[in-house]
């Protein structure tokens, strides 16, 4: 679902994070680059699911997101 160097555009699975609804209303117009496989997080408050590390097609963002929390629209675009 997630691969590296893949285009991917997104929206918020229902009961997402704000942060992450604002993350993709903000920074995903144009899609995200996946930067990283999704994986488990070492950062505080992960909640034990895996993370995926996009860039938005911008290049004005770049961050991890659960991976619970997103939708794929379309791949590979």
């Amino acid at each position: 679902m997630f691969k590296v160097g893949e285009v991917v555009k997104l929206k918020a699975a229902q009961g997402a994070s704000q942060r992450t609804k604002n993350r993709i209303r903000e920074r995903g117009d144009e899609g995200f680059t996946v930067g990283r496989a999704p994986q488990a997080a070492s950062f505080a408050g992960n909640r034990g699911v895996n993370w995926v590390m996009l860039t938005s097609q911008s290049g004005d963002w770049l961050g991890w997101l659960p991976v619970d929390e997103l939708e794929v629209v379309n791949e590979g675009r």
